[in-house]
């Protein structure tokens, strides 16, 4: 029984980190913590889990970051594969508990059907909880600034501890462990319902199609039909206020990198992105790029007297100041970006950082460093839209062929 409770407990764990669950269910294994009589584990098995855990997360990390900076579009396929990885490792987990991986030789057909039957439980749920808890975080990493904050870290740190605890906890205290896993359902479904009421107050139904609708559409994307958008706030969430400044509104929605006319989300941005939702390119013609760059450039430069302010406090400032810079809309050209050019500036970002971060405690001269990185980043994304419009204009044009008479 101990073990069909050791089973269902591990869900949640599985569902939020299934690489760390897996590590620590490996190594406690080969500790034979699993057996019936096993003590508490020594102290160099805590140390060791704790520290093999520890570098396994800051290395998925790190990897994905990097990787996600670079090529957006592969962001969906992290979040399904992360759902997969936890559902197998659930299952792999749960048939080890219980010897669903036994010869039938060795175990009546009874204990291989219950097995199994556990077996596709502990799958079914965890992939119910790893999709909540992707949703979730998908939500978290929407928000501008929230990795320049360490709200992301201090949630992974959390969620590695949590992880930790709670096989241990499944391994030694079975019952206790079950019991534990009815509020931590309950707060996941309670986040997953808030974000989704929040998804579905941001849309509309259309009047003329029924089609749902962004708030902040220009036109629906079903029939095409002009409507009177909302604005976006500071991270890009819509507002009771109407726009009043059609471009301006436009502009904020390329700085999100959502589409122009039906405010959708983009699978990339560039040039030459095209929405998915109604059909609508980013920038319809290479005048639309240059409108672009010139809100952008201003939108830099009203922001630089403040990003100096903040840069001035010490340490803090350097944080802070980077923390704005993603919230305001002078980072938009960085979402527009094509993958070559998003890693030389992720590049120049990382080296101007680890380059005079040293001279950001000094007085005066560190109000400078956070305004010369925005600086730094901000001309090496611009860059390649420029060329995409001057490409553009030096393209020859096709005669239209004459009208038959």
């Amino acid at each position: 029984m101990g073990s069909y409770l050791a089973v269902l407990a591990a869900v949640p764990y599985f569902g939020s980190r299934p690489l760390i669950a897996t590590t620590a269910a490996l190594l406690l294994a080969a500790f034979g913590a699993f057996e019936t009589d096993a003590g508490a584990p020594p102290q160099f098995l805590a140390t060791g889990v704790i520290g093999t855990l520890f570098v396994a997360w800051s290395a998925q990390r790190f990897v994905w970051g990097h990787v996600e900076a670079v090529w957006p579009h592969l962001s969906p396929w992290r979040w399904r594969a992360a759902v997969a990885t936890a559902t197998v490792s659930g299952m792999v987990f749960a048939g080890y508990r219980v010897g669903a991986f036994a010869s039938s030789a060795e175990r009546p057909a009874s204990a291989l059907l219950l097995g199994g039957v556990v077996v596709g439980a502990m799958g079914a749920l965890t992939l119910v909880f790893a999709r909540a808890h992707t949703r979730i975080r998908q939500g978290l990493e929407a928000i501008p600034g929230v990795d320049e904050l360490g709200v992301l870290m201090v949630l992974e740190a959390g969620e590695l501890l949590f992880v930790i605890g709670g096989i241990a906890l499944c391994t030694f205290a079975p019952t206790i462990a079950a019991l534990a896993v009815l509020p931590i359902i309950g707060m996941v479904t309670w986040a997953w319902f808030i974000l989704r009421a929040r998804e579905e107050s941001e849309r509309i139904a259309c009047p003329a199609c029924a089609t749902s609708t962004h708030r902040a559409a220009l036109r629906c994307p079903g029939c095409g039909a002009l409507r009177e958008p909302s604005a976006l706030d500071v991270i890009g969430r819509t507002t009771r206020t109407p726009a009043a400044d059609t471009q301006a509104h436009v502009f904020a929605l390329l700085a999100r990198c959502r589409c122009r006319a039906c405010a959708e989300p983009l699978k990339a941005g560039g040039p030459e992105a095209c929405c998915a939702r109604c059909g609508a390119r980013a920038f319809p013609t290479p005048d639309d790029i240059r409108v672009f760059l010139r809100a952008a450039d201003r939108a830099l430069m009203r922001i630089l007297p403040l990003l100096a302010l903040i840069g001035a406090v010490p340490v803090i400032g350097l944080v802070a100041g980077l923390c704005v810079l993603r919230l305001s809309s002078a980072s938009a050209v960085a979402a527009h970006g094509r993958w070559k050019h998003r890693l030389v500036a992720r590049a120049v970002r990382v080296g101007l950082m680890m380059a005079f971060s040293l001279l950001q405690v000094v007085p005066f001269v560190g109000a400078a460093v956070v305004p010369l990185i925005a600086v730094a980043s901000h001309l090496s994304n611009r860059r390649p839209l420029l060329h995409a419009a001057s490409t553009a204009d030096a393209a020859p044009v096709e005669p239209v062929p004459p009208a038959p008479a």
